[in-house]
């Protein structure tokens, strides 16, 4: 194995323009630092220019398909790859990386500077003697990225392969996910289940009848109870944010966005985790977990299991409106949240959905399981790949 210099590897390396834009809501999208997680760019929250300010921020380049973006500051060494097709310009803090493709590919380069060797490198920069380390131009052209002997492309090429199979199982889980929920919205909603004859009950002149506890018009033989009587609450966690590690198979919902790891579960099954602090949110899932102390683990009986996650996703816009109170710091109040009028469906449609949205369930289960073992597999190989100690063979 040798060194060489992270500029040696680039036909171009380029600074972000220094300036902050006026941010829109839609429009051409700007990569910024928190969009650059683990080699990729996430496109879930992203900020957006118009055409001007997209084609002043180019000026000096435009980040073109597998162009590395890589962080100078908050935090330094985070990077990403610009995938296919996808038009975007930086924001700042951030360096835009051109590979010299002579030299190695994209790719190689990408998981070399995620590489302990690097990160390590990068850890170490502090010139500004701040609170905000900042990894400026010159010292990153410095870097040395490992080389091993043999084709390097093959380990981006090995590497890149395990990220796709990852990626690919995100996308089958994201459509699952949406597909259940057209269901939910046509049958529940929409009051389109499918009739005795296998058609769309309310267009097909279903009988609707008035509700007074609802006050609306639903499907003959439906009802309505409280979200009090349909819940069942799990034990209050004793665990707090501060004290789990970020390790294990485990995933650990907080009242925040970000979900976490561990290695021990409390619940198990199908249940729902409730911010109750800061904005309302509703995160679910199927399989082991744990949360923490300010999350709101709820489950329901055995007929409204597979149905209460669209419930409150649903209600969610109003559950920020009306259950979270308070002066400064907001939170969710239970027990008006409780009192929510629910409309039941009858068994026979809940039997029906539960046997769709459950097999959905599973599957997804199993396809994030794979990706665990997947990302374990890629973490584990990272450093032995740009070692040497193991090599890609034909």
């Amino acid at each position: 194995m040798k060194f060489v210099t992270l500029e040696s590897l680039c036909s171009d390396i380029i600074d972000c323009p220094h300036s902050t834009p006026k941010w829109l809501d839609e429009g051409i999208p700007v990569i910024r630092n928190f969009n650059l997680i683990n080699g990729h760019i996430d496109t879930s929250n992203l900020s957006y220019v118009d055409e001007a300010t997209y084609l002043e921020r180019i000026k000096r380049a435009n980040p073109e398909e597998d162009d590395i973006i890589i962080s100078r500051e908050a935090p330094m060494g985070v990077v990403g790859m610009v995938p296919k097709g996808f038009k975007c310009c930086l924001g700042q803090r951030l360096v835009l990386l051109k590979v010299n493709r002579l030299k190695c590919s994209p790719q190689y380069l990408l998981y070399a500077l995620l590489s302990d060797v690097v990160q390590k490198q990068i850890n170490r920069i502090d010139l500004t003697g701040s609170i905000v380390s900042n990894l400026n131009i010159p010292d990153m052209k410095k870097l040395l990225i490992p080389v091993v002997d043999g084709d390097i492309n093959k380990i981006g090429e090995y590497l890149n392969s395990i990220d796709e199979n990852i990626s690919n199982n995100n996308k089958i889980v994201q459509q699952l996910e949406a597909m259940t929920k057209t269901i939910y919205d046509y049958w529940f909603l929409q009051f389109e289940f499918p009739n005795e004859e296998g058609k769309p009950y309310k267009s097909s002149g279903g009988k609707m009848v008035w509700n007074e506890e609802l006050q609306r018009d639903i499907p003959e033989g439906w009802g309505s109870e409280k979200l009090k009587d349909v819940i069942v609450e799990n034990p209050k966690s004793k665990i707090k944010v501060g004290d789990v590690k970020n390790i294990g198979e485990v995933p650990f919902f907080t009242s925040g966005a970000e979900i976490l790891s561990t290695n021990d579960s409390i619940v198990s099954g199908l249940n729902c985790y409730l911010n109750t602090g800061g904005n309302a949110d509703v995160k679910y899932y199927y399989g082991d977990a744990s949360y923490s102390t300010d999350t709101w683990c709820i489950t329901a009986r055995d007929d409204m299991k597979y149905i209460l996650p669209f419930i409150l996703d649903k209600i969610k816009p109003s559950m920020d409106k009306v259950f979270f109170q308070g002066t400064g710091l907001r939170h969710l109040q239970k027990n008006l949240l409780r009192e929510y009028s629910l409309c039941i469906p009858d068994n026979d449609v809940l039997k029906k959905f539960e046997k769709i949205a459950r097999d959905i369930f599973v599957q997804q289960h199993n396809l994030l399981a794979e990706n665990r073992k997947l990302e374990s597999l890629k973490e584990f190989l990272l450093p032995l790949l740009m070692n040497g100690q193991v090599t890609v063979g034909e």
